[in-house]
């Protein structure tokens, strides 16, 4: 993945979030749709970044800051994959009577689901008092809504297919971010690194 390939991402990203076709469109081209992957990464910073006074009362070392920005990066990325993974079982599934024009690929399916984490882009204002946990469920709802669009322009089907496809997908990956956490918590505890990503869901 070269940087012109990631800026390109980044750039479509604010697209995807406007809800644009031509953002989605972009996601049939390999190199794109992996390049796109670093949208969720850099979600998941933003996230840790709203949390940076978290690692300042620990006093971490630049190693675990280091750590914890990167953890919660492939938090989100893992998250992405669980959603894909949802998505793709459902449309294998036809459980729309009208089923989709086309079966998207699965990289396809995780570059749209990429670029559809363009909104967490802005979870550094989740940390925020008395709005900053409504705003992160607006944030959810907007990404479902950013997936689900994409979904339905890839495929050619009918929205409110591609919309259950968005809701079971995140559904599941937030299971995976609620219940992850739980387990692997003692091993994070030890190592003194601090995720953002899976303290939601």
């Amino acid at each position: 993945m070269t940087t012109t390939e990631l800026a390109q991402a980044l750039a479509a990203s604010v697209d995807a979030a406007l809800l644009h076709r031509t953002a989605f469109l972009r996601v049939q081209q390999p190199e794109f749709a992996l390049a796109a992957l670093a949208v969720p990464f850099l979600a998941g910073a933003s996230e840790m970044v709203g949390q940076a006074f978290i690692l300042a009362a620990r006093r971490v070392r630049g190693w675990q800051a280091a750590a914890s920005f990167a953890l919660t990066g492939f938090v989100h990325i893992t998250a992405v994959a669980l959603w894909a993974l949802g998505a793709h079982i459902l449309l294998r599934l036809r459980l729309s009577e009208l089923t989709p024009a086309r079966l998207p690929t699965d990289l396809e399916l995780l570059g749209v689901i990429s670029l559809g984490y363009a909104p967490r882009l802005l979870g550094v204002l989740t940390i925020a008092p008395y709005y900053g946990e409504v705003l992160g469920r607006a944030l959810d709802a907007w990404s479902m809504a950013c997936v689900g669009w994409g979904i339905s322009v890839i495929t050619g089907g009918p929205i409110w297919a591609a919309l259950v496809c968005a809701v079971c997908g995140w559904w599941g990956s937030s299971l995976f971010r609620h219940f992850g956490a739980r387990a692997v918590a003692p091993l994070i505890e030890r190592l003194g690194v601090v995720t953002a990503g899976m303290s939601r869901g």
